[in-house]
C-alpha cells in the first residue's frame, strides 16, 4: 500500500535497504531469531497497545539485552514493517476458476483482511502511511492487481483498484477500532444517541428521521455496503475504458 502523500514523515535511524531487512541479514545473535522477535512484538502490542510499545519491553518480553534486538532491527519503524507484514500473511488469497468472477475474489480478499487486521486491532496504527512492501503485502497486491488484469482491466484500473480497497479495509478497521470495543463502545454510542436526540429537527431533519439508524450496533452491514460500492465502481469504470486498454486475452492466463 502506497504511504499516503503529505503524511507525517517518520522519524528515527536511517531504514535499512529493502533486500536486508527483507532478507534476513547477515548480523544475528544465535539465541533470537526474527521470526521470534516479530512473534513478541505482536503478542506486545496486542496485549499492551500500541502507545505503550517500545524495544525495551520487548527485550524484557524476550529476556535478551535492548542492544540484541538491534543486531536484527535498526530501528523500531524497521521492525515495525516486518510485524504488519506478518498480520497481512494471516489475509487467504482465494484462487478464481473464472477470471470474470473477480468481484467475487475481491470482496472475499477483502473480508479475509479485515478479519485479519481484527485480530490484530492494537496493532492497526502501524498500517496508517505503511508502505506494505514486504513478501506477504507484495504477494497481495499481486493478487489484486492480477485478478483485475486477467477480468480484462486497463493496467491503471487495476492499479487503483489495489490501492483503493486496502485503502478501504484499513481506513474502516482503524475508525471501528478507535471508536472503542466493549464498554467504552457502548459508551460512546451512548453519548452520540443522547446527542442526536438533543438535535432539533427543525433545524436538522434529515438526521432527525434517521438517528436511531446512525447509533445501530453491528459493523458488518456497514462493511459489505461499501465493499458493494466500491466493487460496482470498478465495475463501471470497465465499461468506460475502451478494450483496446485493457490486457490482451492471450495475455492473460499468464498474470
Amino acid at each position: 500500500m502506497t504511504a499516503q502523500p503529505g503524511g507525517e514523515q517518520r522519524k528515527g535511524k536511517p531504514r535499512r535497504s529493502a533486500q536486508s531487512l527483507w532478507g534476513g541479514g547477515t548480523h544475528s545473535e544465535p539465541q533470537l531469531n526474527r521470526s521470534e522477535i516479530v512473534r513478541a512484538a505482536l503478542h506486545l502490542l496486542v496485549s499492551q497497545g500500541y502507545d505503550a510499545f517500545s524495544m525495551r519491553k520487548l527485550a524484557a518480553e524476550l529476556n535478551v539485552k535492548n542492544p540484541s534486538l538491534y543486531w536484527h532491527f535498526p530501528s523500531k519503524e524497521d521492525l515495525f514493517d516486518l510485524v504488519a507484514d506478518a498480520i497481512v500473511g494471516e489475509c487467504a488469497l482465494p484462487v478464481l476458476e473464472d477470471p470474470q468472477d473477480w468481484a467475487r475474489g475481491l470482496a472475499e480478499v477483502a473480508r479475509n483482511l479485515r478479519t485479519a487486521f481484527l485480530e490484530h486491532s492494537a496493532a492497526m496504527p502501524l498500517f496508517t502511511g505503511r508502505a506494505l512492501l514486504g513478501p506477504n503485502g507484495l504477494r497481495l497486491s499481486d493478487h489484486v492487481i492480477g485478478t483485475m488484469r486477467r477480468a480484462g482491466f486497463d493496467d491503471r484500473t487495476a492499479g487503483y483498484a489495489y490501492l483503493l480497497l486496502t485503502y478501504y479495509v484499513v481506513g474502516f478497521v482503524i475508525q471501528a477500532t478507535a471508536f472503542g470495543v466493549g464498554e467504552a463502545g457502548e459508551a460512546r454510542l451512548r453519548e452520540m444517541n443522547d446527542r442526536f436526540r438533543e438535535i432539533s429537527a427543525e433545524e436538522f431533519p434529515n438526521l432527525s428521521a434517521i438517528r436511531d439508524t446512525l447509533t445501530e450496533r453491528g459493523l458488518d452491514d456497514r462493511f459489505e455496503l461499501g465493499l458493494r460500492g466500491l466493487l460496482s465502481g470498478f465495475a463501471e469504470e470497465r465499461k468506460a475504458v475502451r478494450p483496446a486498454t485493457a490486457m490482451p486475452a492471450n495475455h492473460r492466463e499468464a498474470v
